[in-house]
């Protein structure tokens, strides 16, 4: 069996095909490094007490659609949302985790151990059969949603 590779390379570079494909890449990998910075961008932004009040309004009201959504269904196992690290917590190394029913934060403990590595805060978690499984999908979606309502909030400033 006889390859010609030549005539098949010469082939591919007069369709312009790689260059395309180069050109498509290097745009779609612009196109995520200026959004990750915009993300980052907005995350530094200092925000005044008013306007970190109404984020705090919005996130809640985000939330609690949110899990209402969520734990309708059962299969998934129970979500939660990790809010806080204890930072002097040596000893036990605790999280506080929350869910978001009925008008409320309710909150409860989950220790270190109990939780997937590497967890941190804003993290979703979901709780199937006694175990905590990092939610990767909810995570992206809550984050992303949460810094839109930042940013709406700093583009609306007055």
């Amino acid at each position: 069996m006889e390859l010609d590779l030549s005539e098949k390379m010469e082939k591919m570079a007069k369709s312009n095909m790689a260059e395309k494909f180069i050109k498509e890449l290097g745009e779609a990998l612009d196109k995520y490094n200026r959004e990750s910075k915009e993300e980052q961008d907005i995350e530094n932004v200092k925000l005044t007490n008013t306007e970190e009040a109404e984020l705090d309004r919005r996130e809640f009201d985000f939330l609690q659609d949110y899990f209402a959504k969520e734990l309708e269904d059962k299969t998934k196992g129970e979500i939660f949302i990790v809010t806080n690290k204890y930072e002097n917590d040596k000893e036990y190394h605790r999280y506080k985790i929350a869910q978001y029913k009925d008008n409320l934060e309710c909150k409860r403990v989950a220790f270190e151990e109990d939780l997937p590595e590497n967890t941190k805060v804003r993290d979703v978690v979901r709780k199937i059969d006694g175990k905590y499984i990092y939610d990767e999908k909810a995570t992206e979606y809550v984050k992303s949603a949460i810094n839109k309502i930042k940013q709406d909030i700093i583009i609306n400033r007055k």
